[in-house]
């Protein structure tokens, strides 16, 4: 068993680590609109590491709970619909394939190549987040007016097709 100094063995694999903290970045540079939001998503991203370098899934949700609050906040501060929706993708993101790291890390243990599976997991989770995400974008758009109903349709049929693609 291979083992790294300074890391609990309960940490997630590099990988999904790695997803998770460049998301969780992303979130915080789209958030720090103000001392609130900036606040909130530096708080968020230090328990988050912390949570991923002890292998505290429960640091690690506290980090992903305050990244939310640096959503909310940031939206209730009048932040850009496009810039909110994206800072939300990330937040779900980095909590998706963070919990999902710690998930694999439990049930393979160390010493064994989870590459693929993090690889896999990680671009379904991109997918699947996209997809919705511009489904929601779509749909703010037509109901304020400023894309048809056409393109909505279009996209909800697309959004259909890759689902029925992924589970074959």
């Amino acid at each position: 068993m291979i083992r790294n100094p300074g890391l609990a063995d309960g940490t997630p694999p590099l990988l999904s680590s790695a997803v998770t903290l460049l998301s969780a970045f992303a979130v915080l540079f789209l958030t720090a609109i103000s001392v609130y939001t900036l606040a909130a998503g530096v708080f968020g991203l230090l328990f988050l590491l912390v949570g991923l370098v002890r292998g505290s899934s429960g640091v690690f949700s506290l980090g992903i709970a305050l990244l939310f609050v640096a959503v909310v906040v940031a939206g209730l501060l009048g932040m850009s619909p496009l810039f909110l929706l994206l800072a939300g993708f990330f937040t779900v993101l980095s909590w998706d394939v963070g919990h999902t790291g710690f998930g694999i890390r439990e049930e393979m243990g160390r010493g064994v190549s989870t590459l693929r599976i993090e690889l896999v997991r990680s671009a379904s989770s991109l997918v699947v987040l996209s997809v919705g995400a511009a489904i929601g974008y779509a749909v703010f758009r037509t109901a304020t007016g400023e894309q048809s109903l056409l393109a909505l349709v279009a996209l909800l049929v697309g959004a259909v097709a890759l689902l029925i693609a992924l589970q074959e």
